[in-house]
Formats: structure tokens, C-alpha cells, sequence
């Protein structure tokens, strides 16, 4: 299992865009596009062929051909918690066996993928979502970002800093009464591909903060012919039915997901 150079990221980027749009994450190409933080490990330097790319943040993937000695120094790192972050977040469309075993079985859940269709998208033109009410937009600039950083605090969650969230995340905020109740914008962007990340602050929930927020970030997406991908937990009812009634419907079969906390790894 050897880290790679920042310089080796480009070819194995391009490897991971050919492998299909419904093993293809975002944040794990923002990584190996280099426009987010992260490491990479692969089987060896010289022809490498198995993968594990992990985010700033945690969130990781495995991807390439299985090769044995890989995936044994693979569950090394994870039983050790060899990884800096306080935990993984592992995509799992493909995983290894170890990650099979009983061993393993209380740190796996599923996440759904979920996109927009035609008819979401013709929903979503509708002119009564552009604004509701005591429900307003705004977007996100050097003269907000402090003060809605404060509220929300995902400015540098998996952006590097607040100029490169005002650059890439698209961010859309919801104002209850002209106060900041949602927000959503996009984790990552890789590929042309949108991974959205939206939060709505407690007090201001069940008011359609949030999907106006991201109703309106979709509609600003595809503006810049970027497609948005939703993933969320299973058992996370409050955002699928979110993700629905803005327009999104399931793409795919749920996938595993495992979460290894660097206090609990498995032993």
C-alpha cells in the first residue's frame, strides 16, 4: 500500500471517470482532480492497478482491480486507524472481503443515490419555487461568507478555505424573515458532477427553508450544465423525502457504506 505523489493523480483520475457514472463520486474525484485535499494509495508505483483514495474530510473509495496484498495492508490501515481523519467514510459500491465478515458488519450501513429526472426538472421551473413568503434567497460573496460561516460552519468542511467556497461551492442560502435558515451547495464538483451537501439550522425547520434552498441551487446548477447528485443514508427520512419533493428520484440500489471511527476501528 504506497501513497502517491500529487503528480501520479491525473492518470487515475481518468481511469476512475471510466468507471461508470454510478460508482463515480464527486468528492473522491475532487481529489484526484486535485481541486480538493486528500491521499491516495494504490498497489504499487511502476502499473498500479487497485486503489483507495480518502478526502480531507474522510470520505473514501476503493476502486481497480482486487489485488490480495492491497486489501490485507488495506484492513491493516483500517484496524490500525493508520488515517489522520477521526473517522472513514467509505463508499462502498465495490469492497473487500474483509469488509464482509461480521467483524466489520456494525460499522456498515446503505446509502441511496438519488438524481433529477425530466419531470423533476420541469417541476423545479416552476416560478412560485423561486421565492415563498417570509422565505428568501441569497448567494454567497465575501460580504456574507463570515457571517453565514458563523451560522452554518461548512464554509472549510471540504472546501480549503472561504474564497475557494465562494469559488466552487455554488452555495444557495434560504433567509426566514431575513435571517439564515438553510443552506445548500456543492461538497464537491468533479467531472461535471455535483455532490450536494445542504444543512437547515433547528429552529427554522418545517418552514420549506430547505428545499427552497436547494430547489434554487439545482436551478443553478444545470444554468452551468452541472448534474446534482444526492446521497444520504437509507434510514435519513427527513432528506429523502427532501430530496424527493424537490424533485429527485432513486438512482440505482442502495450501496454499502461504512463508517470507522479512529476511537472504535474494529480489532
Amino acid at each position: 500500500m504506497i501513497k502517491l505523489q500529487i503528480n501520479d493523480y491525473p492518470a487515475i483520475y481518468e481511469l476512475y471517470k471510466s468507471g461508470g457514472v454510478g460508482s463515480f463520486f464527486p468528492l473522491i474525484g475532487a481529489v484526484l482532480s486535485g481541486v480538493q485535499d486528500g491521499e491516495v494509495y494504490a498497489d504499487n508505483v511502476a502499473k498500479p492497478g487497485q486503489f483507495y483514495v480518502e478526502h480531507c474530510f474522510g470520505f473514501a473509495q476503493i476502486f481497480g482491480e482486487p489485488q490480495k496484498r492491497f486489501e490485507d495492508a488495506l484492513e491493516n490501515y483500517f484496524i490500525r486507524a493508520n488515517f489522520a481523519v477521526p473517522k472513514v467514510r467509505l463508499y462502498a459500491p465495490y469492497f473487500p472481503k474483509f469488509l464482509r465478515s461480521a467483524t466489520w458488519e456494525e460499522v456498515r450501513s446503505f446509502r441511496q443515490r438519488f438524481v433529477i429526472d425530466a419531470p423533476g426538472l420541469s417541476r423545479l421551473q416552476s416560478p412560485k419555487f423561486r421565492q415563498w413568503s417570509d422565505l428568501t434567497i441569497t448567494e454567497v460573496s465575501n460580504k456574507n461568507i463570515v457571517v453565514l460561516d458563523q451560522c452554518f460552519g461548512v464554509a472549510k468542511r471540504f472546501w480549503r478555505d472561504h474564497a475557494d467556497f465562494i469559488q466552487h461551492s455554488n452555495a444557495v442560502v434560504s433567509l426566514y424573515k431575513g435571517q439564515p435558515a438553510a443552506i445548500c451547495y456543492a461538497a464537491a464538483v468533479s467531472n461535471r458532477r455535483v455532490e450536494i451537501d445542504m444543512l437547515t439550522l433547528p429552529e427554522f425547520r418545517q418552514l420549506g427553508a430547505g428545499k427552497l434552498a436547494v430547489i434554487n441551487f439545482v436551478h443553478f446548477c444545470f444554468a452551468k450544465s452541472l448534474f446534482p447528485l444526492w446521497d444520504c443514508f437509507t434510514n435519513n427520512a427527513g432528506s429523502v423525502q427532501l430530496s424527493r419533493s424537490a424533485g429527485f428520484v432513486t438512482s440505482g440500489e442502495p450501496y454499502p457504506f461504512f463508517t470507522i471511527n479512529k476511537k472504535q476501528a474494529p480489532t
